[in-house]
């Protein structure tokens, strides 16, 4: 059970929250906006708590009573909590129920309360109806939107809620929530917290993904490439978006160790796991001029599919792009 005070590198976040609270200037809407897998969810989750437990202080909930463990399992009768279906939508209907919720007397609670989440997926249709409720909210109603796409929220919900921001950690953070949460090592924690960005939660994801196992299916591609005399025989081994943009990521960040490590910067490695293997024995030889120039081709590579470009093309240059050879007929790959 997290509280609100053990939220993470979010302190201008949790600083706001706790003087809404404090002095008791709670709006009817907010909107906690900012990049995914940071800790918003968890952060209206802790605010509800300060907000709801009878033994809340200065220091904000007490984490300990009956009302806390409710909120903190998603289980108080006075929370509503809608997350996209199957569809990847929140629908009318969605907005409707929440609605009804708010209108009635809180069972045991100040206030009622609906948090939606991944806000942004809500209908045209939904969020023409969110307006209204917001317009027009419940005298003792509080509604808490998540999104980690604000600019496709419509600018008059936007204009409705108290906006709390939210930004990525910093990569010590990271690295220490990962480490909390799985059975992780130092090494591989700070890899994913730097392949993550700040997110602890992609981060987390990752490891779902079985992004180490994969970092090793590119030591076995790469090493195979290398045997080659000409590798625009070869295709990359994958040819989903998703995918190759991750193997994108992970490319970068061995160029970026390449250059650490033969600058006689090993400490200042991302993947030490990677630097101790056969991968890295392929381009230790490389200078740091040729190094830069393949991580620069990557990442004309990686904007290229993120603009579109076909991934079955990508994935037939992308050999050719980390031995360094011309790029060639990638635009008229647009799909």
């Amino acid at each position: 059970m997290v509280l609100l005070s053990g939220i993470r590198g979010q302190d201008n976040a949790v600083r706001y929250l706790s003087n809404s609270l404090a002095h008791g200037r709670i709006s009817n809407g907010y909107l906690f906006a900012g990049p995914q897998g940071v800790g918003k969810a968890l952060a209206a989750r802790a605010f509800l708590m300060a907000l709801m437990c009878p033994k809340s202080g200065r220091s904000g909930a007490c984490g300990e009573c009956p009302v806390c463990g409710k909120v903190g399992a998603l289980e108080h009768p006075d929370i509503m909590w809608i997350r996209p279906g199957k569809n990847r939508t929140i629908r009318i209907d969605d907005i409707r129920r929440a609605k009804d919720r708010l209108h009635l007397k809180p069972y045991e609670s100040p206030v009622s309360a609906c948090v939606i989440e991944d806000a942004d997926m809500m209908t045209p249709v939904a969020s023409n109806a969110l307006l209204k409720l917001l317009e027009e909210p419940p005298g003792r109603s509080l509604l808490i939107l998540i999104s980690s796409r604000r600019e496709l929220l419509l600018p008059t919900v936007v204009s409705r809620c108290e906006e709390v921001r939210f930004q990525y950690l910093s990569a010590a953070e990271t690295k220490d929530i990962i480490m909390r949460h799985s059975d992780m090592d130092e090494e591989t924690a700070c890899f994913l917290g730097y392949l993550s960005e700040g997110s602890p939660g992609r981060a987390l994801e990752l490891t779902d993904k079985k992004i180490l196992a994969r970092r090793n299916g590119i030591a076995d591609f790469m090493e195979k490439m290398a045997g080659e005399k000409d590798a625009s025989c070869l295709n990359w081994d994958r040819e989903g978006r998703e995918e190759l943009l991750g193997d994108l990521e992970l490319l970068m960040t061995l160029c970026r160790d390449i250059v650490m490590v033969n600058e006689g910067l090993a400490e200042l490695a991302l993947d030490k796991g990677t630097m101790n293997g056969r991968l890295y024995d392929l381009f230790k030889e490389y200078s740091p001029d040729r190094t830069y120039g393949m991580m620069e081709r990557l990442i004309k590579l990686k904007r290229d599919l993120e603009g579109n470009v076909n991934p079955r093309l990508v994935a037939q240059v992308l050999p050719r792009e980390l031995c360094g050879e011309k790029r060639s007929g990638l635009n008229r790959g647009r799909t």
